[in-house]
């Protein structure tokens, strides 16, 4: 895109930005990182879907949270109710730690939560008797259908926060792009100089940081990451794991490769609480490493498309 049609996109959205910062009384750094961020979105999922991405923006609000969590610094909520006799439901990026987070971690977190909910809307709950079941990407939260209350999280969950990571840092790298440009607007060069301070070539995120560098070669696969995107986008992701499966070869490597990653985690989050015996951890997480490498090569391996 070159600097004439990028300042028109800026111009063109900036009305609709300025309005809906208006409605929720954003702060000033939150909505001067809006400026830059909702462009960004439409650059990288094309400007034929502008109006739904503007809308997305426009109906989900930024609300900041109480807790001074570090961990968990912010996270996209949708959740089920019921209205008129149909589920729907209650939207909103919770931003906690709020005070203290810098202009890079402020980006990265409304980044990461908005493309969450992006990719989550379409096809966005079922339902039956039993269960409901609302849609984060490629997994489903599980909640109780008389009470409403959460159930479960699938585990396929560790593949959508891996998935969303790499394209949040796609997004900022784009959003880092625009500093070769001169805008009109003060606000947007004042902004670009503060993250290109802190960016060298590329961004890279430290959200599930491990788990990202053992799937690396699969994010950077163009069968995989070409055809998740768009299943992830349109809400068509019950074949998933059978897509997968097929192409390793292997009926349940998908389901595997989910489990790994997840032990991972939950033996890092350990670690860091000074739990059990830190050799024995260690021992655990390289050998779950090895078995999801080895599943990320196979895949590799049978696509012919890379």
């Amino acid at each position: 895109m070159d600097e004439k049609m990028l300042n028109e996109l800026m111009e063109r959205s900036q009305g609709s930005i300025t309005s809906l910062i208006e409605k929720y009384h954003y702060p000033s750094n939150i909505g001067h990182l809006l400026y830059l961020i909702v462009p960004a979105f439409i650059m990288k999922y094309g400007i034929q879907n502008e109006r739904y991405i503007l809308n997305s923006f426009e109906q989900i609000p930024i609300l900041i949270g109480t807790k001074e969590d570090t961990v968990y610094q912010a996270y996209y909520s949708a959740v089920p109710v019921e209205q008129d006799g149909k589920i729907i439901t209650k939207k909103g990026i919770v931003l906690n730690h709020y005070q203290n987070t810098d202009l890079m971690q402020l980006l990265d977190n409304l980044v990461h939560e908005f493309n969450h909910a992006i990719n989550s809307i379409k096809a966005e709950v079922l339902w039956d008797e039993q269960t409901v079941k609302v849609r984060t990407g490629i997994c489903y939260i599980l909640y109780d259908r008389k009470t409403l209350k959460p159930v479960k999280k699938e585990e396929s969950s560790i593949i959508e926060e891996i998935i969303n990571t790499k394209q949040t840092e796609m997004i900022i790298d784009i959003i880092h792009s625009f500093y070769n440009y001169e805008f009109t607007n003060p606000d947007f060069n004042n902004a670009l100089y503060s993250i290109h301070s802190f960016i060298n070539r590329r961004y890279q995120s430290d959200a599930y940081l491990l788990q990202s560098l053992v799937c690396k070669s699969l994010m950077e696969n163009r069968t995989f990451i070409s055809t998740l995107e768009k299943l992830r986008f349109d809400g068509n992701i019950e074949e998933v794991d059978d897509w997968f499966n097929h192409i390793t070869g292997s009926p349940n490597s998908f389901s595997r490769l989910t489990f790994l990653l997840n032990e991972t985690l939950k033996l890092q989050m350990d670690l860091t609480k000074k739990k059990g015996i830190r050799f024995f951890k260690i021992r655990k997480i390289r050998a779950f490493n090895q078995e999801a490498m080895y599943i990320v090569e196979k895949f590799n391996q049978n696509c012919n498309y890379r």
